[in-house]
């Protein structure tokens, strides 16, 4: 039989367990000490229950035990629990406060807030402060994932590991310091918190995971230590306030990892990295000079897109694969070269612009490109978005301009195209100030 108390909240018939409270509870609830366990969903919905004391000799709490409890502001989890099932306090959108100790532990039956010493499970979005227990040893999956209110956060010595998504749009979080017991910041790991200025990264950090200070708006400068071998994708992509950054030596692939730092300046490339991926710095249009190392052999899809304040370019010998796009949208563009003893690309006659060698192909041009007699065709997108370039002619050795080869080149006024070429199309959309156009009646538009 079921026991009920004088505020209709029910226990087992020994009252050990607390069964359910009310959906209509309202104010503070103190559980009595004779309770040893908070069986699921006991508090769930109590949407007015404002703070509940838990007892000192209850050892566990229910999976979504507190689920929508969204006026309770803060909770303390005395010594004596050890289990905190799956989703304890989800949707506990009013939380401050969360005061947890350190001998939590995993449910036999289902993930919980600790699993295997990692805290795994989301208090909810409201949550300020968190002090961790000394005895965990990995922040979990998604742990603090949306607690737009989380300002700060203690890590233990003892944590080795941030996990995927842990303090993800943790939009108030302005700083956190990362002890050097930390080898792995994980996936996300503090993707949107757009209130982090500066994070300091412990030379014990060996990896840091793809998009894990995504969308850091406000992150102004990070120092990554030599440790790290492994930067994943997008990992400080539309950290828009990143001035500058040092890639440490011993990472060997850039993938989309700084792509949308508009305010990136400077960066520095070690002789580690071979591969500069797609959309590696893409729109960072802050960015004047970049010196690509000897050791790189591939440019990827949109490695430069839209660096509109970069000013020159070099291509070692070493690089063997350019993406398409590489420098589409490159606006500021008046240089570029191509070293001596590159076996794929040159930059033949002084021309300002990469030519596959083989082929003849004028891949990528600026807005102070002269096309070489020797070019036999224009490439897809080779000038695209070159909106200084005024005026071009087509030299008598080409006999194709592939497609969108002058999209948007918008201070394009003349083109003088010789009686060589034989076919194009789309070549010069929106070229809309485009005023002269020479044009041999050989050439078929398509």
């Amino acid at each position: 039989m079921a026991y009920f108390d004088k505020y209709g909240v029910e226990f087992s018939d020994d009252r050990k367990t607390l069964v359910k409270c009310p959906d209509d509870f309202q104010g503070e609830y103190v559980i009595p000490d004779g309770v040893t366990c908070i069986k699921d969903f006991a508090f769930a919905w109590c949407s007015k229950l404002t703070s509940v004391t838990i007892g000192n000799n209850v050892t566990s709490i229910g999976g979504c035990a507190f689920d929508n409890c969204i006026g309770l502001t803060s909770i303390t989890i005395p010594d004596n629990v050890t289990r905190i099932y799956s989703n304890a306090f989800v949707g506990c959108t009013g939380l401050t406060s969360v005061t947890i100790n350190s001998n939590v532990i995993a449910s036999e039956t289902s993930p919980s807030l600790f699993n295997n010493r990692s805290i795994r499970h989301r208090f909810g979005s409201q949550v300020q402060n968190y002090i961790l227990g000394d005895s965990v040893t990995s922040i979990g999956r998604g742990a603090f994932e949306n607690c737009t209110s989380l300002i700060s956060v203690q890590i233990p010595n003892s944590v080795t590991n941030i996990g995927d998504g842990a303090f993800e749009n943790c939009t108030s979080l302005t700083s956190i310091k990362i002890p050097d017991s930390v080898i792995g910041i994980g996936n996300g790991a503090f993707s949107g918190c757009i209130s982090l200025t500066s994070i300091e990264i412990p030379h014990t950090v060996t990896r840091i995971g793809w998009e894990a200070f995504k969308n850091c708006s406000n992150l102004v400068s990070v120092e990554i230590p030599d440790s790290v071998t492994d930067i994943g994708k997008d990992a400080f992509a539309c950290c828009s306030s990143l001035t500058s950054v040092k890639i440490p030596n011993g990472v060997t692939r850039i993938v989309g990892t700084f792509w949308e730092c508009s305010s990136l300046t400077s960066v520095t490339i070690p002789d580690s990295v071979t591969c500069i991926e797609w959309y590696a710095f893409y729109g960072c249009s802050g960015l004047t000079s970049v010196k690509i190392p000897d050791s790189v052999t591939s440019l990827g899809q949109g490695a430069f897109k839209n660096c509109t304040g970069l000013t020159s370019i070099n291509i070692p010998k070493g690089v063997t694969s350019i993406g398409d796009g590489a420098f589409e949208n490159c606006t500021g563009l008046t240089l570029i070269s191509v070293d001596e003893g590159n076996m794929v690309y040159d930059s033949r006659d002084n021309c300002n612009a990469i030519i596959e060698t083989s082929t003849n192909t004028l891949i990528s041009g600026c807005q102070s490109t002269i096309i070489p007699n020797s070019v036999t065709s224009i490439g897809q997108s080779a000038f695209s978005g070159c909106s200084g370039l005024k005026s071009i002619e087509i030299p008598n050795s080409v006999i194709s301009i592939g497609n969108n080869a002058f999209f948007n080149c918008s201070g394009l006024t003349s083109v003088k195209i010789h009686n060589s070429v034989t076919r194009f199309k789309d070549a010069f959309w929106k070229c809309h100030n485009l005023v002269s156009v020479e044009i041999h009646d050989n050439v078929k538009r398509k």
